[in-house]
């Protein structure tokens, strides 16, 4: 429970308590950001999704030549929405006893930015080696290491957002999660034989991965107890 928020309860006697309800909660930055409950999990995975929605859509703008000069703003608020709602997976972990859901939350985490890191650091060493043009070898790289790479990161996420289906209750963060892998698929398809449509492909794909995000926060939103086993 949060702390400094007001209760009412029934009790046994002048001494012990029973049957606790909090009437109006303490929802303050700090306890928000402390607290292991499912409501400041909740609001830490709204706003974390609500920043990481906003930073997409700059990206996507940035590219699409609809914002100009945003230069690293985009990509600070990604990193403040990703590390809020690490912090709701780590609440929701500790509320509901989890040995398994942060674990796998960390694992897809840490398998995407190395897996990327891995591609960008071998893709010009290939190209020197290979003497490829920067594209070709970011290419060929992507086409081998990208697929299994993402296989990784979606059996972790599957595990994730079953759990968190569980314990909410909800069926939306299974469709979020299936939507979003769509989206990525869509991604590597412009690697493959529709690289010619490379520009729709793209545009559909950012379109799906904000319905994904957008059916991800509905799902937190509605995210408000914990589901019994």
């Amino acid at each position: 429970m949060l702390t400094g928020s007001q209760v009412e309860f029934l009790s046994f006697d002048k001494r012990v308590a029973k049957s606790i309800y909090i009437t109006n909660e303490n929802l303050n930055v700090s306890s928000i950001l402390s607290a292991d409950s499912i409501s400041s999990a909740r609001a830490k995975a709204l706003w974390g999704i609500g920043l990481l929605i906003f930073s997409f859509i700059l990206y996507i703008g940035q590219n699409f030549n609809f914002i100009q000069d945003i230069g690293h703003i985009g990509q600070i608020i990604a990193i403040v929405g990703l590390v809020l709602y690490s912090m709701a997976i780590y609440s929701v972990r500790k509320a509901a006893a989890s040995k398994s859901l942060f674990k796998n939350y960390i694992i897809a985490v840490i398998i995407n930015f190395l897996g990327l890191f891995f591609v960008y650091m071998l893709a010009p060493i290939l190209g020197i080696i290979l003497l490829m043009p920067a594209i070709m070898s970011g290419l060929g790289t992507m086409l081998l290491f990208g697929p299994m790479i993402a296989l990784i990161v979606v059996i972790c996420g599957y595990r994730i957002h079953v759990e968190l289906a569980r314990l909410s209750g909800s069926s939306l963060f299974l469709w979020a999660f299936w939507i979003y892998t769509a989206s990525v698929l869509l991604c590597f398809s412009v690697f493959g034989i529709f690289v010619e449509f490379a520009e729709i492909i793209t545009s559909l794909a950012s379109a799906v991965s904000i319905i994904a995000w957008v059916l991800l926060f509905i799902a937190w939103w509605r995210f408000k107890k914990l589901e019994k086993r």
